[in-house]
């Protein structure tokens, strides 16, 4: 069952987005949910338990008590795979929102026109994350959310995946690049160099023959390459928004 929190200090958006909710799930073919609101930062984090059982959780960035960005902060401490979606009357926050890992940033004023392709946006990536590869690390067997492979690493006859978590872990085998591109190629990751393949979820630009991760890393691109690659990027990041 998909398990959404709605937190906003005001009654009115409280219930409105709720409302709208409830119909664009609807209509996605999604009938198995539930919706749980809170009225305050400060009582939804009280209900901590609950909280690890949401998917998602729409978050109010203007609010008195505790604002949305503190609360976010509080709640990736717990879930670092929760989607987090901020919704505010400001555009001023979005690079703090950018920082939280927020999938959307929804104006208040706007919530029937972007509301239904954010809720697309997350069963999108509820459905990667759902999506799990198994390898046989140096450092033992895993199972890792695709959606967590920030960018793998040829090194001689080594592979190094980056994963990305509350803090960046690194995992390695022998393999070749070329075999594990196979197994992610439906999963939005691009090759960028003979070295990387990069999960194109986590690319912020691509520019003199460079991609600009998340985390301000800069991966080369082969200037041969390059034309092709940028073309790949956003080809598979009009399927990922």
């Amino acid at each position: 069952m998909l398990h959404i929190a709605i937190c906003d200090d005001e009654q009115y958006y409280l219930e409105k987005i709720e409302k709208l909710l409830q119909e664009q799930l609807l209509q996605q073919g999604i009938s198995i949910f539930k919706l749980d609101t809170y009225s305050s930062g400060e009582t939804l984090l009280a209900d901590s338990e609950a909280v690890t059982r949401y998917q998602a959780i729409f978050l109010d960035i203007n609010m008195p008590d505790i604002n949305g960005l503190k609360v976010a902060e509080k709640i990736r401490e717990q879930c670092p795979n929760i989607l987090l979606i901020f919704i505010t009357a400001f555009i001023d926050y979005a690079l703090e929102g950018y920082k939280m890992e927020a999938i959307r940033y929804l104006v208040k004023d706007m919530l029937e026109e972007m509301l239904p392709e954010c809720v697309e946006a997350i069963i999108k990536k509820l459905y990667l994350q759902a999506q799990r590869m198994k390898y046989n690390f140096i450092e033992g067997k895993k199972a890792l959310p695709v959606d967590r492979i920030y960018f793998i690493e040829s090194q001689k006859h080594k592979l190094i995946f980056n994963v990305h978590a509350v803090k960046q872990k690194q995992y390695s085998l022998y393999d070749k690049l070329d075999n594990i591109e196979k197994g992610l190629a439906e999963y939005g990751f691009l090759r960028i160099h003979k070295s990387y393949l990069v999960n194109a979820m986590y690319i912020e630009d691509i520019c003199n023959y460079k991609v600009k991760m998340q985390d301000g890393r800069l991966l080369p691109v082969p200037r041969a390459k390059f034309q092709k690659v940028k073309e790949q990027y956003y080809e598979i990041k009009g399927d990922l928004v």
